[in-house]
């Protein structure tokens, strides 16, 4: 078991170490894609917001089955809302390197503490401390893993995004220039 706790703190330390700041340094290279996608998605919000406003003052003077079909356009807004707003939160570089950093961090100072508690071999009433320490640190390290692979999936997709607007760009120029072939 001593083994496989060493093996799995090398592990942490070494995503922390080359890991994460790789793929958070990779958010930089995008970080003009990432700005105007984040404001696209906010302007959706600002729209979806004056959307679900305006069906709100409508309902008041509609019938029962118009009053229905906007309480539900509403909450299909409110729910593209909420999905918006994740993707923004995805999208911003600050709280993604707080998310994976913080989580990593947390992650081997629960193990850490689980080396103390069984170096210094205390009572069996911290045998439950122990296993305490020890899961909360695979379940943050886990959740470490799941935040890099967003910002893997984000920066894979502002990839293809930039890729598909330089396309359509060339292909505005050859079109303007007359080259049809």
């Amino acid at each position: 078991m001593k083994d496989i706790i060493d093996l799995y703190s090398r592990v942490i330390i070494g995503i922390l170490g080359f890991v994460a700041p790789a793929i958070t340094l990779l958010i930089g290279v995008f970080a003009d894609g990432i700005d105007i996608h984040r404001k696209k998605k906010v302007d959706k919000v600002r729209h979806l917001t004056d959307l679900m406003q305006d069906s709100h003052k409508k309902i008041k003077g509609q019938t029962k089955a118009n009053a229905i079909h906007l309480r539900q356009s509403i909450r299909r807004h409110d729910e593209q809302k909420s999905t918006l707003q994740k993707e923004i939160n995805l999208l911003s570089p600050k709280r993604q390197v707080i998310r994976v950093f913080g989580s990593l961090i947390m992650s081997l100072l629960f193990i850490v503490g689980y080396d103390v508690l069984v170096i210094y071999n205390f009572p069996s009433g911290f045998l439950t401390l122990k296993s305490a320490a020890l899961v909360a640190s695979v379940l943050l390290f886990t959740y470490s893993l799941f935040c890099l692979w967003q910002i893997f999936c984000i920066i894979i997709d502002l990839k293809h995004i930039d890729l598909a607007d330089a396309l359509g760009k060339h292909k505005k120029e050859a079109i303007n220039q007359g080259d049809f072939l």
